[in-house]
């Protein structure tokens, strides 16, 4: 699944970014940022980080993926 990060202008004119899938399905949403330069270092750490982060389930209902690296 092929997806790009998309950022905009919100309600409050504060800028937020999107992930979204080449078929428009929005995977996240960010929280707000005062400026274009902070929205970019938090797509970035989000790029950055989460490819090699554990899955947690609080719930107990999925068994934890297998560690990919």
């Amino acid at each position: 699944m092929a997806a790009q990060f998309r950022l905009y202008a919100d309600t409050d004119a504060l800028l937020r970014f999107e992930l979204v899938t080449d078929n428009g399905v929005v995977l996240l949403t960010s929280v707000s940022y005062e400026n274009e330069d902070a929205a970019i270092a938090a797509i970035w750490s989000v790029r950055e980080t989460a490819a090699n982060r554990r899955i947690v389930d609080p719930t107990g209902l999925v068994s934890e993926a297998p560690d990919p690296g």
